[in-house]
């Protein structure tokens, strides 16, 4: 791993722990703010299946076709 890889791996995991921390800190204030609260949850899932589908074959397509479309890793410039 080059210094540029190394250091997008350090941001991406200081975003990832910022952004459950944050999450962790609302969801702790806002329980001892509202001691009545029981039920912790989040929205509800996609139920219909048509729409999941849809939605992952219609991210699947411009990935597939970017991926067929980018550079190629010529031999020689190794």
């Amino acid at each position: 791993m080059n210094k540029v890889e190394v250091g997008l791996l350090i941001a991406v995991l200081f975003v990832v722990l910022f952004i459950g921390a944050s999450i962790y800190y609302e969801m702790a204030t806002e329980i001892e703010n509202n001691p009545d609260i029981k039920d912790i949850g989040g929205p509800p899932a996609i139920t219909d299946l048509r729409l999941l589908v849809g939605v992952v074959l219609g991210l699947a397509i411009p990935i597939f076709i970017i991926l067929k479309l980018g550079p190629k890793d010529d031999e020689n410039n190794l």
